[in-house]
């Protein structure tokens, strides 16, 4: 399996006879060669859909073994029908205000990615909550920190990125509110889609936000030229914007 089909040329024949790829775009060839392979998407966007579906009385018949049954016509009305369902079944269970402002934080699953992460994200969250509710806020119409604002941190179970986040915030006060979920028994997509922004690290978390329509900013930590060949070459960072060459996130 491979991101991109257009990496490989004729002479990978010699050890490759099909592949599964993960990014639909090709590149022309003088001859027309074209690599032997098929697009299978983004596994992200598969698992949440299915966990979606499957929790909803009237779309769980559309969930099989190995695979989805999707109306092109219905499908956006269809999921979010699902998803506001699952939005306000976890905001219930967490004493979450329906129409408080949710931030979800997913810091990544390896030692190295939840290092970077937490400390801007801390930061970051830290500097929006003084900034926009009250008494820190200098806007007269900022609500109260209690009760308005939560955060939502979403790490891997038993993952060395869990294990420093733990760490972590043992040794650094949150500000606001803070719940933590993980991946078991999907809780990750129910705090997804009771969310209203996300910051995640780069991975299939991100094709699962936008499966759940929860708009992220996306965190990688690429050293200058691998920054500079993902510009010159995609023009985007994340899949699912290089899939789309637009701002889907």
């Amino acid at each position: 399996m491979t991101r991109f089909v257009r990496d490989l040329k004729e002479d990978a024949l010699n050890e490759i006879d099909f592949c599964h790829y993960t990014v639909p775009l090709t590149t022309s060839t003088t001859n027309g060669f074209v690599f032997p392979g098929e697009y299978m998407g983004q596994h992200g966007v598969y698992d949440a859909v299915k966990h979606v579906y499957s929790n909803n009385s009237s779309l769980k018949h559309l969930v099989h073994d190995d695979y989805l049954l999707a109306n092109q016509r219905y499908f956006s009305t269809e999921m979010e029908r699902g998803i506001e369902s699952l939005r306000d079944t976890f905001r219930t269970e967490n004493n979450i205000d329906p129409n408080a402002h949710v931030i979800f934080l997913a810091p990544g699953n390896e030692r190295a990615e939840a290092q970077y992460c937490m400390e801007n994200l801390r930061k970051g969250v830290k500097e929006f909550l003084l900034k926009y509710s009250a008494p820190t806020s200098l806007s007269p119409k900022a609500l109260p920190l209690d009760g308005n604002f939560v955060t939502v941190i979403s790490t891997h179970a038993g993952s060395e990125g869990e294990a420093f986040v733990n760490e972590y915030l043992s040794e650094h006060e949150w500000t606001g509110r803070l719940v933590r979920v993980t991946n078991e028994s999907n809780q990750h997509f129910n705090a997804m889609a009771a969310s209203d922004f996300g910051l995640l690290y780069d991975g299939a978390m991100v094709s699962s936000a936008n499966a759940l329509h929860l708009p992220v900013n996306c965190l990688i930590n690429m050293r200058m030229h691998q920054q500079w060949w993902h510009d010159f070459y995609n023009r985007w960072w994340n899949d699912m914007n290089i899939i789309a060459d637009n701002s889907v996130n």
